[in-house]
Formats: C-alpha cells, structure tokens, sequence
C-alpha cells in the first residue's frame, strides 16, 4: 500500500521492513505495534522496530543510503551511559510518519530475532519480538510506560 497521508506510520514501516529484508538485517517489531499485537492496544504516533547492524558497518551504511534515496529523512541519536538504547536512527517521510529504528538495546542479546514471531499484517509477513523478550526488553528499559506495558 501507497503512504497518502500522516497517521500512516506502520506503513512507513512495512517499506522500511522490505529494505531491512532486502539487506539481510534482522529486525523485530517492538514497543506500542508489538504491544497491540500481544493484546495490548495503545495508540502511538510511531513504529518501531530494534534492529542488527552489530559488527557489519557496511549493511549499516547502505541502509542510511536506501533510506535517503526513498527521500525519507534521517536522524540518529547516540544514547548516554543511562539511556537503556545504544542508537536510535528516526525516519520520517513527506507526511510526518515515522519509524524509529532502535540499535542495541541494554540487556537485548542477539538470538532475540531467533525467537521471533512471523504475523501477517496488510498482506506482508513481519516479525514481531516474542512476549519474553518484549516484557525484558521494557523492564530493562524501566520507563513508567514501559513497566505499565509489563504490567
């Protein structure tokens, strides 16, 4: 499906799922898409998915250029020693959706996209963080929303 407006960030997503697939970077969907899948419904004005450049600078590096070339803006941010996420790269299309992309998060190991779970949404297959993982991911994280998403 074609983006035709704002309020359309998962499918700013699914374009951003093709390029991760067509790279070979795992992803998992997480926060408030991973949280309604898992029965949790909560509204968000963004996607996001956690992602594996770990090592592999290259990939990392053509995602940034297949990202510039859908003419998407882009935006990184490094976290501080008390920020629970490494590296956050934003994306934002024409319309203001937008897709956060979340590098090494703390206590998140790598065979967390072995346990993935694949759904279908909008005719695509997505893989979502499993519910162990997810409930980890938000207690290491220790926000207010994150525990009240745990509880």
């Amino acid at each position: 499906m074609k983006i035709s407006g704002p309020g359309e960030s998962p499918l700013l997503l699914l374009n951003v799922i093709k390029l991760l697939d067509k790279l070979g970077i795992p992803y998992a969907i997480v926060d408030a898409f991973a949280a309604s899948f898992y029965g949790l419904v909560r509204a968000s004005l963004d996607a996001d998915a956690v992602i594996s450049v770990k090592g592999n600078e290259e990939k990392l590096n053509q995602l940034l250029s297949s990202l510039k070339k859908e003419a998407l803006k882009i935006e990184s941010r490094q976290g501080d020693t008390e920020d629970p996420i490494r590296c956050v790269i934003n994306i934002e299309d024409k319309f203001k959706n937008r897709v956060d992309l979340l590098i090494g998060i703390s206590g998140m190991k790598e065979d967390v996209f072995d346990r993935v779970i694949k759904a279908s949404f909008l005719n695509t297959t997505v893989k979502i963080i499993g519910i162990e993982d997810f409930i980890a991911m938000k207690i290491f994280a220790g926000s207010p929303k994150d525990i009240q998403d745990v509880i």
